[in-house]
């Protein structure tokens, strides 16, 4: 009996034995085993292992194998002197075990530290504006400068996704109000140059339209004092005058005037004479031709006040209007 107990004892702690041989690891993990707690003896991945019996052998790390995020938070002074937050997210993997478990204390805490110096140095030399603009030439220095180290930490950056910048609620206003000054500023800018691309525009028109204006009162003059010439001439027997119908303007508009065109003795085609007029009596006969003009105006606006030249001088002003008056109070009493 003695014998058949202590045999069925070392059968036991021979199956517990066994047992303890046998390392069971999960996915995306490494056991790190070491002997008795002191040298390590293996790094076992996922799946079934067989190391020697425990307590001999002693899982004393496990070390996760898959992508971790790590938030990091970076105070910044840019090159243009602003003072804001940049938040980071840092990914990374375990690519040796071993190293990560024993060749560094708080391996995450320095890994850490090391990004956000490599993240305030690129980022100090940057302007504000720089920064929004250009986060991937930012995380590019990062890796370039941490890849290294992090070799020894048996680690790697799988990404490092870098955040907008966050700047105090003071900063921010400051900031908009700067803003909105300076699109005001562009804005008043725009409404300057279309007001004065306006005003150019309508003084030049203005001007064209006055020299059209005028440049069209000179030919009417021209025309009016060909046309008394040709008069005087036809008058005085040195030209002969043939009216000619022609049509003026287009369509239903169109119209038939007379015109005149002058000959010479002979019947010929030909133009008015010279005139070899004073000129006090070519200023004279112009003044009566305003005159009879106005006049004519007046007399479709009743009431209105009217100027009037006056021939030869001042010397017969007072007859002039007198006589003038007198007949338009005659013309009164008749049409009564």
């Amino acid at each position: 009996m003695l014998t058949l107990g202590i045999t069925a004892t070392v059968v036991l702690l021979l199956i517990v034995l066994a047992i303890s041989c046998v390392h069971f690891v999960p996915p995306k993990r490494v056991h790190v085993i070491t002997f008795l707690g002191t040298n390590p003896i293996a790094m076992l991945e996922t799946g079934v292992h067989f190391t020697i019996p425990r307590p001999l052998a002693v899982t004393s790390a496990v070390i996760p194998t898959d992508v971790i995020a790590q938030k990091v938070q970076v105070q910044i002074k840019s090159r243009d002197n602003l003072v804001f937050e940049l938040p980071a997210t840092l990914q990374f993997q375990v690519t040796n075990a071993m190293r990560f478990a024993f060749e560094r204390d708080e391996p995450v805490a320095q890994m850490v530290n090391l990004v956000v110096a490599a993240l305030r140095g690129a980022a100090n030399r940057m302007e504000f504006q720089e920064i929004y603009d250009d986060k991937i030439t930012i995380q590019q220095e990062v890796e370039l400068t941490v890849a290294e180290h992090l070799q020894s930490f048996g680690v790697k950056i799988v990404d490092l996704v870098i955040d907008d910048p966050e700047l105090p609620v003071s900063t921010q206003t400051a900031l908009n109000n700067i803003r909105e000054a300076e699109w005001g500023r562009r804005a008043a800018e725009h409404e300057a140059d279309a007001t004065r691309v306006r005003m150019v525009g309508a003084a030049r028109a203005e001007a064209e339209s006055t020299l059209l204006k005028a440049k069209a009162i000179a030919g009417f003059r021209m025309e009016i004092a060909e046309g008394n010439a040709a008069s005087i001439a036809v008058m005085q027997g040195k030209i002969g005058v043939r009216w000619v119908e022609r049509t003026i303007g287009e369509g239903e508009s169109a119209q038939k005037v007379k015109t005149p065109t002058y000959v010479d003795r002979e019947g010929h085609p030909t133009a008015p004479p010279e005139m070899d007029l004073p000129a006090e009596v070519i200023l004279d006969f112009f003044k009566v031709l305003d005159g009879n003009e106005t006049i004519r105006d007046a007399s479709k606006n009743p009431g209105g006040l009217i100027m009037l030249p006056t021939p030869n001088g001042n010397a017969k002003m007072g007859s002039d209007i007198s006589d003038w008056v007198a007949a338009q109070q005659a013309s009164a009493r008749l049409s009564a």
